[in-house]
């Protein structure tokens, strides 16, 4: 039907059975499709051709098309599959990228804290005979936190802690050994108040380097 619709057209246009839009609408579509310009000049070369002939031209014409489309579209969807798997591949590596650099980051500074702390550790705590108090944490966090008490000494020190236990918590507690109030109230206030102890009575010796 629309071969012969237009088959029928083009005889209508060359014999000029058309009107003046009908013949400007068809001379439009011409221009852009060479194929109908084809058909209408051999129209007028032949003055008149076949239906059959016609339509092998309108078919060729609809092939050719057709086969512009799909080539196209093949080469659209292609660039933009291209495209999305570019902007993927560039994703992924950024998110490993920021992965790496999070952990590595994580590392360095733990490793960095352990060494600091190793080289600002100036507090060494040891118990003395016949003294069974110990902390519940253990010797070695509790000479990190009592580091951190007394950071700020810059004297040497070599001080004597004795006190009872009662029910977990240190009390009695004497001080010998150091000049300094600060350092001497710092001690009891650590002993007492931020550990938790283990025994019935203790005697500790905690010595303080002034050494950074």
């Amino acid at each position: 039907m629309e071969n012969n619709y237009q088959l029928s057209r083009i005889h209508n246009y060359v014999m000029g059975l058309m009107s003046k839009e009908e013949m400007y609408a068809i001379e439009r579509e011409a221009l852009q499709d060479p194929f109908l310009q084809d058909a209408i000049d051999g129209y007028k070369m032949q003055q008149g051709v076949d239906a059959k002939q016609l339509s092998i031209l309108q078919q060729r014409l609809a092939r050719r098309v057709e086969t512009q489309k799909m080539d196209n579209n093949r080469r659209f969807f292609g660039w933009q599959r291209l495209t999305v798997a570019l902007a993927a591949a560039v994703l992924f590596v950024v998110a490993c990228s920021l992965v790496f650099f999070k952990f590595f980051s994580s590392q360095q500074e733990k490793k960095t804290e352990v060494i600091l702390m190793e080289q600002q550790l100036r507090v060494d705590s040891r118990t003395l005979a016949k003294n069974d108090a110990i902390p519940e944490m253990g010797w070695p966090q509790f000479n990190e936190e009592l580091n951190s008490e007394v950071r700020d000494v810059l004297s040497t020190e070599d001080v004597i802690v004795r006190f009872n236990v009662e029910n977990g918590l240190a009390t009695a507690i004497t001080v010998a050994g150091t000049s300094s109030s600060e350092v001497g109230s710092a001690i009891i206030e650590f002993v007492r108040d931020k550990v938790k102890w283990n025994g019935t009575r203790g005697e500790i010796r905690i010595e303080i380097d002034s050494k950074e």
